[in-house]
């Protein structure tokens, strides 16, 4: 499945953790890098600032 940074050899998956895997000679254990769960989120964070702003202005 993949390969050990430490110590080179051959790594598995751990079966009781997902996204991790783990090295049967060294027992060296790591996580898989993972993607952005939403791509869009910043740019509903964006809106959403503006929105408070807005509302912040419309207060004073």
């Amino acid at each position: 499945m993949g390969q050990c940074p430490q110590c080179g050899d051959d790594a598995q998956p751990d079966p009781e953790h997902s996204g991790i895997l783990w090295c049967l000679t060294c027992w060296h254990a790591w996580t898989l890098p993972r993607e952005p769960h939403c791509p869009g989120y910043r740019p509903v964070l964006n809106s959403a600032l503006r929105t408070l702003d807005e509302y912040r202005d419309l207060r004073r």
